[in-house]
């Protein structure tokens, strides 16, 4: 009981501790946008050994542990996250207990406090008829390995309700900059789809009964979203859709509305069936990305090797 306190305790801890990591100080050079980064050329690394990921809909890189993945199936697969490696090989399956599955369409993963957390988002509504979704958060689990993956359960820690604060959005895309301890939304809509902010709510609060406020920060104008996710660094934000991505960046000093305010980057994605997943690496530069159709394969555009000494 007394072991069940303290790492109950350690995750509220995490949750606040996210929320003032914001308030380190920021030296002149890095008050700049950040350096646009030279992407090559797009490959595929691997293919998912685990046959059941087979609408892979959000994928996000592991804080704990370099070239281990997370991703989740879309409507219908259950409260099941899967972990993979850079090989494909499947190292874990986690039912999340005490979470729906309505309509998962992405996630995230952010450090805070020491801890690494990860946010499942159910928020898909095609119809635009959902008065409240949900986001989930759970500490993130201990994977096994190829010949001993783990299949577990892993507690919900956090449970967050929230309604958009301009009525009901389609959206697949969720990031969380990890500096502000603020979640942002995108909405998958024509050619001018919303941004929007969620502060990252303390334990308790944002109910189903009493949800949260989504709030619109900006309208940017590209195709359909149908993911997100931002650099560890809260420097970059980047939202694919179902062909190409496009990337944002700002300065520590800047909001994420001035970001957004701005034409992005536009970043040619390779060819997928159905593509809906993309998160940056633990570099916070390279891109990793899946699809819905199996077998699933694990694509990585990454960054440039250097052409000479000025070369960034």
């Amino acid at each position: 009981m007394r072991s069940s306190r303290r790492s109950s305790f350690l995750f509220l801890l995490a949750l606040v501790c996210l929320g003032l990591s914001c308030l380190a100080a920021v030296s002149e050079t890095e008050s700049k946008v950040a350096e646009p980064v030279r992407y090559g050329k797009a490959r595929k690394v691997a293919t998912l050994a685990n046959q059941k990921i087979c609408e892979s809909s959000g994928l996000a890189a592991s804080r704990l542990k370099g070239g281990l993945f997370w991703t989740h199936n879309d409507s219908g697969g259950g409260p099941r996250i899967y972990a993979f490696n850079s090989e494909g090989e499947h190292l874990a399956v986690y039912t999340v207990t005490g979470a729906a599955a309505r309509d998962w369409e992405d996630m995230a993963s952010v450090r805070a406090g020491g801890k690494s957390l990860l946010l499942i988002a159910d928020i898909g509504d095609n119809r635009r008829s959902r008065k409240t979704c949900t986001l989930y958060v759970v500490p993130e689990p201990a994977v096994g390995t190829k010949e001993r993956p783990v299949d577990g359960q892993v507690r919900l820690g956090q449970r967050i309700d929230f309604a958009y604060a301009d009525g009901p959005r389609d959206c697949e895309a969720v990031a969380v900059d990890a500096t502000s301890g603020t979640i942002y939304l995108v909405s998958k809509e024509g050619l001018k789809c919303g941004v929007y902010a969620l502060p990252w709510p303390r334990a308790g609060t944002g109910s189903a009964a009493t949800p949260l406020a989504a709030r619109r920060i900006a309208s940017i104008k590209i195709p359909p979203a149908v993911a997100m996710d931002m650099s560890p660094d809260g420097r970059r934000a980047v939202v694919l859709t179902y062909g190409d991505a496009y990337e944002f960046a700002r300065g520590p000093t800047e909001t994420w509305a001035d970001a957004f305010a701005r034409k992005p980057r536009k970043l040619a994605m390779p060819r997928r069936n159905q593509g809906e997943s993309i998160c940056y690496g633990p570099d916070g530069k390279t891109l990793y990305l899946t699809s819905e159709f199996a077998p699933t394969p694990l694509l990585e555009v990454p960054v440039a090797e250097p052409q000479g000494p000025n070369s960034k």
